[in-house]
């Protein structure tokens, strides 16, 4: 009967100790691995230059909510869900990848395209809006 319990408490409590060790490292590397950091950064370029895409030159706010829709859809399908820390930190690369992600469409635009859009915009413009822009033409020229 000695043979039994020392068997126990040599091999069994050991496995299980291992085992609880296995838990916590694929725990803790879930949530503090920097390949999960790069994950996100990843997603978070890869979703605004789909929106990018998706609405071409202009409409901010839709082309940030398709960004961060698609943000989203991208973690999920990479097994990622986000904490508050993580919600932050994807909100200020999103903001901070702007100029970035403006150079890589915008210097691969064809001029009369961005010239044809300014164009445009400045057809849809409230009277309001004209007026207040050619005033801050004129303060800062």
């Amino acid at each position: 009967m000695s043979v039994i319990i020392a068997f126990i408490t040599k091999y069994f409590l050991e496995g299980v100790i291992v085992a609880i060790l296995g838990i916590v490292t694929k725990f803790l590397s879930k949530f503090l691995s920097n390949d999960r950091i790069q994950k996100i950064k990843d997603a978070v370029l890869t979703a605004m230059l789909y929106a990018e895409e998706f609405y071409g030159i202009g409409q901010g706010t839709e082309k940030w909510e398709l960004a961060w829709q698609k943000l989203i859809e991208i973690l999920q399908t990479e097994g990622i869900e986000l904490t508050e820390e993580e919600i932050r930190l994807a909100n200020i690369t999103m903001k901070a990848k702007v100029p970035e992600i403006n150079c890589l469409t915008y210097g691969t635009c064809p001029e009369p395209e961005v010239k044809a859009h300014i164009k445009k915009l400045i057809v849809t413009r409230t009277p309001e809006a004209v007026s207040m822009i050619e005033g801050l033409k004129k303060k800062y020229q």
